[in-house]
Order: structure tokens, then sequence, then C-alpha cells
């Protein structure tokens, strides 16, 4: 007999021998699904209930949320550092805390409401990941306790109110914001306000008691200030030591040097007269400020001096007033007040003869090589600072005859002005036009809010940050306390597992052994009509296998009607897609692998013992 038609057959025999002893059979099957079928709920709970948690740990944006415990200064730089990290999801600056409160009510003479501002932005997860888009300019977002103190909706327009006590006075300042969305009540419990960051910034600054032009609050104007490297210092005559000491001494200047006329050119693009001493007064780290300037000239009282303030290194781009690039200039500041100039031979002439409406010299003025322009035309000047540009319109107001060389590559302006671009290195300032001034832009921010990309790297991110000096909040010990969850459940599981699978494969063991025992007379029957000890082999593994089916059947059909039990019970726990109890089909189907492989285990002892059958034995019997 061929083996394909010998398995046929044994499997025939095997299926008909359990129908004959179906109550037996049907034993086993039910032995096999009490095994199996809280093996399968206890995982099915814990897959669920694992799953569930994860799923709230990753939908809700607060548990990636990583908040600075301190309040610190966060340049703009860092924050352009930490958005390029591909485990930050979002990063937003914070100002300080004690500004970030607005007065917010429905109407001019309604009830007002303290609301916290919280600044947002495209990719805010949120806002975004709460049912409410991100608002754009004139534009807010409320929570959901914000918006049920407000009694306000989408669509609402709503009377926001910045207060400051100036001197011994209140005062107020007014914006109206349409309200974009109302955020899920999970989002935040605080009665809070989200708005673009440039809100937060103009509250701020109103509530440090300057003005916002862009809202119509009146108040002080921080204006930018020139900074310079040093001071060139013309004299008739050598100073003493003493003297050169003074000027470095309690002056913001902490260096002095000699200067021969080859090297104030090569350093200023500066000439004097040949009998003239030279001197160049400098920091080696900081900048210094108008005062320095003013010191250096209190302790040249007395002596006839010309002072020029100083600036390295100023590399600018000019335009006409077409937008053509006229080149890249190194600029160098002139003295403001033509006339010392002239009696030290300084060479060129500042040309600020033009005055502003003030009656000042010119701030705005440049001298250019001749060719590029004629006087009083206009050129604009664009300065880069890394990811910063500042540009704004100057007035020719001389040109320099030799524009050969390394002269060619030079322009000249105003001192004051010099050292305001040399301020820009270190502070971001714009030009308003409309008031002809450089107003400062803030330094930087006290704090931030952090979204991480996913919870798992919510650990190393604020890792990194402790290491920076910064402290952080998260909820990193709930995510451990879930993942610490998820491996005693496994644990746990697997124990379970085991002792239930070792009983269970004991009890298949015994079974399908003592039926081969009951039936060595009718194998032995088979083993005489002509099938070998080999193909005997796998009858009672073909039981083994249809028992331990029929179990896996039983104890699924259980498990998936106690699962239902289980999440219709609890679904007022539960929210939309989420399971207490539940199991994939990838589960279910190594279940049913796990099953098999455990009864065909179970199986070889009985089935070793067929082989040990004599056919003889049946005519023994006879």
């Amino acid at each position: 007999m061929s083996a394909k038609k010998s398995g046929a057959v044994l499997f025939g025999l095997a299926r008909s021998d359990l129908a004959h002893e179906w109550i037996l059979s049907l034993c086993l099957v039910l032995a096999v699904a009490a095994v199996l079928a809280p093996l399968l709920i206890l995982f099915g709970l814990k897959y669920g209930t694992i799953a569930t948690l994860r799923h709230r740990l990753i939908q809700d944006p607060r548990n990636r949320e990583i908040r600075p415990m301190v309040s610190k200064a966060f340049d703009l730089d860092w924050f352009e550092r930490m958005k390029a990290r591909r485990d930050v999801a979002f990063i937003i600056p914070y100002t300080r805390q004690i500004s970030a409160v607005l007065e917010v009510g429905r109407a001019p003479d309604g009830k007002m409401e303290g609301l916290d501002i919280i600044p947002t932005a495209q990719g805010d997860r949120l806002v975004l990941e709460n049912g409410a888009p991100i608002p754009g300019e004139g534009q807010c977002v409320l929570s959901a306790s914000a918006a049920e103190a407000l009694n306000a909706k989408s669509g609402d327009t709503l009377i926001a109110e910045a207060r400051r006590i100036k001197g011994t006075k209140y005062e107020s300042g007014r914006m109206e914001l349409t309200v974009a969305g109302v955020l899920s009540p999970r989002a935040s419990s605080l009665k809070a306000l989200f708005v673009p960051l440039p809100v937060l910034e103009a509250v701020e600054r109103y509530k440090d008691g300057r003005a916002v032009s862009k809202y119509g609050w009146s108040g002080d104007v921080p204006l930018a200030f020139p900074v310079f490297s040093g001071v060139v210092v013309a004299l008739d005559e050598p100073l003493s030591r003493v003297e050169e000491f003074r000027l470095v001494n309690n002056t913001g200047f902490t260096k002095i040097e000699r200067l021969d006329r080859t090297k104030l050119k090569e350093l200023t693009g500066l000439g004097l007269e040949a009998d003239k001493t030279v001197y160049l007064v400098s920091s080696r780290k900081e900048q210094a400020g108008q005062e320095s300037v003013l010191a250096i000239k209190r302790r040249l009282r007395g002596k006839e001096a010309l002072l020029i303030p100083f600036v390295r290194e100023l590399e600018v781009e000019l335009s006409d007033g077409s937008d053509k690039i006229l080149g890249r200039f190194s600029l160098t500041g002139l003295p403001s007040d033509p006339a010392p100039a002239g009696r030290f031979g300084l060479s060129p002439v500042p040309p600020w003869e033009n005055n502003d409406r003030d009656g000042r010299p010119g701030l705005r003025r440049i001298m250019l090589p001749a060719g590029l322009a004629s006087a009083g035309d206009e050129v604009k000047l664009r300065l880069r600072e890394q990811d910063r540009d500042l540009s704004f319109p100057l007035k020719v107001a001389g040109l320099l005859e030799d524009s050969g060389g390394r002269a060619g590559r030079r322009a000249y302006v105003p001192a004051e002005l010099a050292g305001l671009l040399n301020l820009f290195k270190e502070r971001d300032f714009s030009f308003e036009p409309a008031e002809d001034r450089f107003v400062l832009e803030r330094r930087g921010y006290s704090g931030f809010r952090l979204y991480a990309a996913a919870i798992d790297q919510v650990a190393d991110l604020r890792r990194d940050l402790e290491k920076e000096g910064i402290p952080v909040h998260t909820e990193a010990e709930r995510i451990a306390d879930v993942t610490e969850l998820d491996t005693y459940l496994t644990l746990i599981f697997w124990l379970i597992a085991a002792v239930g699978l070792g009983g269970g494969a004991a009890s298949l063991v015994a079974s399908l052994y003592a039926s081969v025992e009951r039936k060595r007379r009718d194998l032995s029957i088979l083993r005489l009509i002509g099938l070998s000890g080999a193909a005997l082999f796998r009858f009672p593994v073909y039981q083994s296998l249809m028992i331990a089916g029929g179990g896996y059947a039983v104890a699924v059909g259980f498990f998936l009607s106690l699962a239902w039990l289980i999440n219709t019970l609890f679904q007022t726990h539960l929210r939309a897609g989420e399971s207490l109890c539940r199991l994939s089909w990838v589960h279910l189907a190594a279940a049913l692998g796990g099953t098999l492989a455990t009864a065909g285990a179970a199986s070889l002892i009985a089935a070793w013992r067929t082989t040990r059958i004599d056919p003889a034995e049946a005519l023994r019997d006879e």
C-alpha cells in the first residue's frame, strides 16, 4: 500500500475511532478547551489592556509633552537646533509666565475672565489632535473650560485685554480675537487661550512698559544702540604710560596698542597725517557701547584728540534703486563731525553735511567708491547674520576718488551707524521706515512647549535636555509604568501558560497512551493486514491533532463570547475603537499553531508505542 493511500486510510480510521468513542473524545476536547480558553482570555485581557493604555499614551499628546521646570534664557539658535531633531515633533518658545495672562470677555462691557495665554503654531500636536485648527492672525483657540466660562463657541468674537501698572496708574490695551475652535476636554484643564506666538510677545512687551504699535498700545520703544570693537585715538603727541593705563582702566576697554600708518590703513582703510600718534583702544572679548567712547573722551579732556569708534569685520551687500547688486563691501565708521577730522588730516573726509529732520548729522548716509552711484542717490544696504536679515535705504553722501584695489571694496558710514550694524551680530532688531528708527527685537525666551515624536523618545529627550542643565517635567513615569506592566503581565502569562500547557499535554499524553493500550489487539490486526509500523505511527498523531483542533475551536468560541461580554460591561470606560479584551487574527493563528504543535508532541509517546505492537498478538488472541 502506498504511503499516500495508507495515510488517507489511517486518517479515516482515526476519525471513525474518535466518533465511535464520542463520549471519551468529547471529554478530551473539553479538557483541551478548558486549558486553552483561560489562556486566550488572559492573553486577550493583557493585550487589550496594554494596547488600550498604549494607544491612549500615543494619542494623547500631553504624554509626549516636555515642559521646562526652570525659567532660563533660550535663544533662537537653540530652538532651531531642537527643531532639526527627528525626535522632536513640535517646539515653540514661551515668554515669561507672569506675562502670559489676558482678561478675556465676549463684549466690551461683559464679564471678563482671566485666561492663561499659550502660544501655538503650525504643527502643534495638542491643538491638532484635540479637534481644533491652528489659529491664524486675529484668531484664537479656547480650551474646553475657557469656552464654558465665557459661554463661547467657534466663530464668536472675543475682547482680550492686557493690563499693566505703570508708575501709579493702571493701563490696559485691547484687541479683538475670533474663536477658531474649541479643544476637547482632555487637552487641558486650564482656562487657556491658544494664540499665535506674536500675540504673546506683544502682551509681554506691553506689560514690560513698551509700546506695541500693531495694536495701538502706547509705551516706550526699545531702540537699538551702537556697540564698538574699539576706538581709534589720534593725538598730536604720544601718551605717557600712566595716560595709556587710564584709557583702559574702568572705561570698558582692556587693551591699548600703537598703530603705524600701514596698520591703520589695513585695519580701517583710513589715513592720517604722518606726524600724528595713533592708538587703538579695544577689548579682548566684549563689545563696548557709547558710554565707553565717552569715558575715553573724558580721560583725554584737555588734549586735542580725534576719536573714531571702530568696528571689526563688517561686511554688507549694497544694491541700487532698481535692486541691482553693486557688490559686497567692508564698512568703516567715520566721525559724525567733519571739523576735527579735517584738522587731523583724516582721509577720506567725512561728507556728512546733509542733516536729518532734527538738524543732527544724518545717520543713514554712506560714502561709496566713484562709478557705482552718484551723490544724492539712494542705495539699499543688506546685512545677513545666520538666519537673520536686516535691510534699509541709505543716501549716498559722497564718493571716493580711488575705486580700485582694496579701496574699491570699502565703503564709509557714520560711526554710530557702523556701531548699530555691529550690534546686529548679537541682537536682532528691525528698521521702521515710518519712524526712521531701529527697534530692538527680543533677545530670547524663558521657556518652551515641546512634544516628542513618539512616547518612546520622551526619555531620551529628557536625558539630553538635563545634560544641558535644563530640568524638565515629562510623563516618563507613566510611560514606564505601562511598559513595566506589559513586561510583568507577559511574564505572568507565560508562567501560567507553561503550567497550563504542561498539564494539558500530560493529560493528552496519558489519554492517548491509554487509548493505544486499549486498542492493542485492533492495532495488531492492522499490522497483520499489511500496515507498517511507520504508517501506524501516525494513527495517534492524527487523533491528537483532531482533538486539539476541536478543543481550540471550542476555546475560541468561548473566548469570543466572554470578550464581547467584558467589552460590553466596561464600554462606558472605553473610547471609540478601544477594547479591554481582544486578540488579533495573528494571535489566534499563533495560538492554533501552538496548540497543534503541543498536541503533536504529546502524541509522540503513544505513537512510539504503536510501533512496538507485534502483529502476532492478533493471532495469539485468536
